[in-house]
């Protein structure tokens, strides 16, 4: 039987603590590999955004890697094998509610991450406190977009959003908003991927609402011990957190690895 492992990254694989993924994690991965199961990355993240990670991490010979929140998935080798976009008038509402309300907004696309507008401090630090990179800026006309962050100036602001943005999924983080193709959600990558490589049963690890319907939708889905109280609520099960090798912990426990 061929078994998938889904994993997200912040929060699961790698920690903000100490922006490092644990030798245990990594062991992991590559005992899973080791016994023929497929691995894979599900993550909000750009590709882009995956450059500043630790080597270990970097360099691990994923079968796949869901990227932009689902709306991307590359191959082991970095080819594209799934893309769907934005599409183009949706952009546009997401341009024109910015520019009128003042909202700093970021789109990333097959090719990088950027800026539309120039950023504030605040923005551009904050990014680059979770990234250890940030955007460059290069104003919107009308690229390609898969994923659009746009930075809040008050939680209500969500709701002027996704009245006046059609056709998009939305991930809200409070104080930011996510903002994908209707379709999009980690898993609908998963399942892309369970019918690609003729998964049988798929493991799927998470910290974060966005990870709600991938563990929900997976055979066994697991929320990490520092995960967010509504993930921890459709969990088949809690397990340890990132920063006590809950990954490694469980497989173990488990005689998966």
């Amino acid at each position: 039987m061929t078994v998938g492992y889904f994993f997200d990254l912040d929060g699961t694989l790698y920690t903000h603590r100490t922006h490092d993924v644990s030798s245990k994690t990594i062991y992991a991965l590559d005992a899973l590999k080791e016994k023929g199961n497929r691995v894979f990355l599900a993550t909000s993240r750009t590709q882009a955004e995956l450059e500043h990670l630790p080597s270990s991490l970097r360099q691990f010979p994923f079968d796949g890697r869901i990227l932009e929140g689902g709306a991307r998935i590359l191959d082991e080798n970095g080819n594209d094998l799934f893309k769907v976009k934005i599409p183009s008038a949706s952009v546009k509402q997401i341009q024109n509610l910015c520019q009128s309300h003042g909202w700093i907004w970021r789109y990333s696309n097959s090719f990088g991450n950027y800026w539309a507008v120039p950023p504030t401090v605040f923005a551009h630090h904050a990014y680059f406190k979770l990234y250890l990179c940030a955007p460059v800026y290069v104003p919107y006309t009308d690229q390609e977009a898969l994923n659009v962050l746009i930075f809040l100036k008050d939680p209500s602001d969500v709701k002027t959003i996704k009245k006046n943005v059609h056709d998009c999924s939305f991930v809200d983080f409070r104080h930011a908003i996510e903002i994908r193709e209707k379709s999009i959600d980690k898993i609908k990558g998963v399942n892309w991927c369970k019918k690609a490589f003729h998964l049988q049963k798929t493991y799927c690890f998470g910290d974060g609402e966005n990870d709600i319907d991938m563990l929900k939708g997976a055979d066994h889905g697991l929320c990490m011990g520092n995960g967010h109280p509504r993930l921890k609520a459709v969990a088949d099960e809690v397990i340890q957190s990132v920063d006590q090798d809950g990954i490694y912990q469980y497989l173990k426990k488990n005689q998966l690895i």
